[in-house]
């Protein structure tokens, strides 16, 4: 069968799972060219641009779309597209949107796969190329004639292992960014996620599943449809492999992300298997997250002599309460403290940048829960990029139901999945505060210019602690959020 799947996510990632699904159509025998439309800015297409899609869509049999919530609106472009211009032709949604949503997404979508599609894609378009009845298809559902089918949901997927390494076919890759063109190594690399001295970052992923349960998060969406969300992993020759596969065939490549959730979760052996292994086969130095309750001196030394060169931690804010009845997060706001002076330990030794994420515009944050976030800035010493998110409400989360129920969105507007200021966690939100424009967010995004020039230790702590008073901030609360909101979006090394 030939298959266009148009990937909507902006800035092209080597992890992308309708990579993995374009692989296994392939190995299958069918025909796949991917479209990736790879501008971040606006998110809305021009019409001429969507029309360009004639050129693939002129000689393909089915649709897919892969899409994040933040760029739904492109989805739904697409899908329009395709049903005016191509009446009869199936459009198959996938990604983490449509975990999130499949009601939402049917509203535009002839199906929707809202699990995990390695095991049921190959057998949903064999079942479509042969004309047989495939809405019965597991972790799928479908719009027949304005009647929703919700299949059964099988078990997580475990067999990471079988899974053929992501298609990185440059043949048969299509870029759409005012022109549509054919991807080549250039193109690639221009296109790709940049490091600071400009070189492509490859990115990996090397298991699924999550150990936290956050409200706000799509990780928890398993939880609901397995009433469980266990760590599989992939083995540590498998996804070796594929970094020798793809970087001996582009050799631009600056250094590895590891995108995992945690990294820090795998056993301390096979932490030090992939250290010795990466080390002799791979040498680029690379990056992985870690989580304060799986921490352990062990690990992080076995991976700083393979090379790595920085880690990344969510904080997501400096209130405990925050954290324990508003994220449901279970990690200790002292236990991330207790980490900063190891990690200022390891800058000193091995040249460790290290980056702490912090999430901003939270309406269920009070004033209190802020200057807290605050006084965690302030207290260390560690020289850290220091990373704040627009929270994000991704549909079918805990916390996007709750704020839908309080009248902070509105699920029935595209608006509140998509507007040209991603909210998403995948990458940092800058624009406008929405929730909190008050002076303790101010002083948040002020704590983080400080850290980003180094001239946080240069100014008294006496004084930095002052700005966070109560005497302070309760003049400061004088001034109307307008004037706050004004300040911060005006201000380009703030917002």
């Amino acid at each position: 069968m030939r298959i266009a799947l148009v990937v909507t996510y902006g800035k092209l990632s080597s992890s992308e799972g309708s990579r993995i699904i374009s692989a296994l159509l392939k190995n299958a025998g069918h025909c796949v060219k991917s479209v990736f439309l790879t501008r971040v800015l606006p998110i809305r297409y021009e019409q001429q641009e969507i029309e360009q899609l004639h050129d693939i869509l002129s000689n393909v049999d089915l649709v897919m779309v892969a899409t994040y919530s933040a760029y739904v609106y492109r989805a739904i472009q697409v899908t329009q597209f395709v049903h005016q211009t191509y009446p009869g032709m199936k459009v198959i949604w996938g990604g983490p949107h449509c975990i999130a949503a499949p009601d939402l997404t049917l509203r535009h979508a002839d199906g929707v796969c809202f699990a995990e599609g390695d095991e049921v894609i190959v057998d949903l378009v064999n079942k479509i190329e042969s004309n047989s009845d495939y809405t019965d298809t597991p972790n799928m559902a479908f719009n027949e004639n304005g009647t929703h089918v919700v299949n059964n949901v099988l078990p997580p997927f475990s067999d990471l292992d079988s899974l053929p390494y992501p298609d990185h076919n440059l043949n048969d890759h299509f870029l759409l960014d005012r022109e549509l063109f054919q991807m080549t190594k250039k193109t690639y690399y221009e296109n790709s996620r940049k490091d600071e001295f400009g070189r492509p970052r490859y990115y990996i992923m090397t298991s699924r599943g999550c150990p936290h349960k956050c409200s706000y998060c799509n990780n928890c969406l398993y939880l609901a449809m397995h009433g469980r969300n266990p760590m599989r992993y992939r083995s540590v020759d498998n996804f070796v492999g594929e970094l020798e596969n793809h970087l001996g065939r582009f050799d631009a490549f600056g250094r590895v992300i590891f995108g995992d959730d945690d990294f820090f979760i795998r056993p301390t052996d096979q932490i030090e298997d992939f250290a010795e292994k990466y080390r002799k086969r791979i040498g680029l130095p690379f990056m992985v997250t870690v989580s304060a309750n799986t921490y352990k001196k062990e690990k992080m030394e076995a991976l700083l002599d393979a090379g790595m060169i920085g880690i990344e931690m969510g904080i997501q804010s400096g209130s405990q309460r925050v954290l324990d009845e508003v994220f449901h997060r279970k990690v200790k706001v002292s236990k991330t403290k207790e980490l900063l002076p190891q990690f200022e330990l390891y800058q000193k030794t091995h040249e460790l940048r290290c980056f702490l994420d912090f999430i901003i515009d939270n309406p269920y944050e009070t004033r209190d829960d802020i200057i807290q976030t605050y006084q965690y800035l302030i207290s260390t010493s560690l020289r850290a990029s220091i990373r704040t998110f627009r929270l994000a409400f991704f549909p079918g989360t805990p916390l996007y139901d709750r704020a839908a129920k309080d009248g902070f969105i509105d699920p029935s507007s595209i608006d509140s999945l998509s507007d040209e200021r991603p909210r998403s966690v995948f990458g940092e939100s800058r624009g406008q505060v929405r929730y909190q424009q008050n002076y303790e967010t101010f002083l948040v995004l002020l704590a983080r210019f400080l850290h980003s020039r180094n001239l946080l230790r240069k100014i008294p702590r006496s004084v930095l602690q002052m700005l966070g008073s109560r005497l302070v901030t309760g003049v400061a609360s004088i001034f109307p959020a307008s004037f706050y909101g004004y300040l911060i979006e005006r201000t380009p090394s703030l917002s």
